[in-house]
């Protein structure tokens, strides 16, 4: 379900000028200006028509806005030490079990066929989603970034606790997962290891990684593992409520600890014509590292939803969705 968001994600870092401006460096200490910086990308990225990106980029926005600072790590990058700024986030979000009419509300006239819209008639609207919580999920997020000219961003987004690269895991930073009914739950996942670090196990095992260059392309983890845990609390966010998707949350700030190892190949994908492997885009396999750093965010924990929109209704569009050749066993 959310790999098309993840091949757009991927793509846009290609259409991104650098003429944005979010090229100057802002102090660690200035979340709206780090913020207003992400909202800009996110700007560029919408205009060009990827709104799932454009949606992870206004996460990240959020998540800089409600610390209200950046912490310096060090990023290692096929073996040379770069600093960059970073932020993290846990998110409690409920799980959702929806089921969705089977009724669209588009009306058969007798005899077949669809009614003409200038027919006159009025449709109802379509039945929204029955949904009910069954528990609480939590992923945690690391966003790093180099400050000079906001050129690259590192991901992680990682069930609580400690695991390796797996398939399957939702971007929460672009859309909080729901599950159909009838259909199987998510797996459950271990205990968390990390001490005082609270919320629940999660029901996403593991972990994907994303290493994003400006004007180049995206890499995808395909191997690798990571560690993470809460180790405390920090005060207050910037503002106690913030709303995502179809959750609202309250919001405490949390100190956490990141380290993560991973091997990224290249997502090669051109988003007008969808063909894979195009003649320009990222090239060959590199390895990311980050040694234990504790980095400020924010804990968010749901307190109120509402049911999720429909699910889009497919319509004609420029070919297949590319179905890249994976070798690597993480479907991405």
């Amino acid at each position: 379900m959310r790999y098309a968001y993840l091949l757009s994600l991927g793509a846009t870092w290609l259409v991104l000028g650098c003429s944005d401006g979010a090229t100057a460096p802002v102090p660690d200490g200035d979340g709206k200006q780090l913020a207003a910086q992400f909202d800009r990308l996110a700007d560029s990225v919408d205009a060009g028509g990827y709104s799932p990106a454009a949606e992870a980029l206004r996460h990240v926005a959020e998540i800089v806005l409600l610390t209200g600072h950046a912490t310096p790590v060090a990023v290692t990058i096929d073996g040379a030490s770069r600093s960059f700024l970073s932020v993290a986030e846990q998110i409690d979000f409920p799980n959702l079990v929806c089921s969705w009419p089977s009724d669209s509300g588009i009306v058969q006239p007798p005899g077949g066929g669809v009614i003409p819209i200038d027919s006159g008639v009025v449709l109802p609207p379509p039945e929204p989603p029955e949904c009910h919580v069954v528990g609480t999920n939590s992923m945690r997020t690391l966003i790093a970034w180099e400050p000079e000219h906001m050129a690259e961003v590192v991901r992680v987004v990682a069930a609580i606790g400690s695991n390796g690269v797996e398939t399957g895991v939702p971007d929460v930073m672009t859309g909080l997962p729901t599950t159909a009914a009838g259909s199987p739950g998510p797996p459950t996942a271990p205990p968390d290891s990390g001490s005082g670090s609270g919320g629940e196990p999660g029901g996403f095992p593991g972990f994907m990684g994303e290493y994003l260059v400006r004007d180049v392309g995206s890499w995808w983890a395909t191997a690798g593992s990571q560690t993470n845990e809460r180790v405390g609390a920090t005060g207050a966010c910037t503002s106690d409520r913030a709303a995502f998707d179809w959750a609202e949350f309250g919001c405490e700030g949390a100190k956490f600890r990141f380290e993560f190892s991973m091997k990224v190949d290249p997502l090669r994908y051109e988003p007008l014509t969808g063909a894979v492997n195009p003649p320009a885009g990222p090239e060959g396999s590199r390895t990311l590292a980050m040694g234990s750093s504790a980095v400020d965010g924010v804990r968010l924990t749901w307190v109120a939803w509402t049911p999720p929109p429909l699910p889009p209704v497919p319509g004609p569009g420029p070919g297949p969705d590319p179905v890249p050749v994976d070798t690597s066993g993480t479907g991405r």
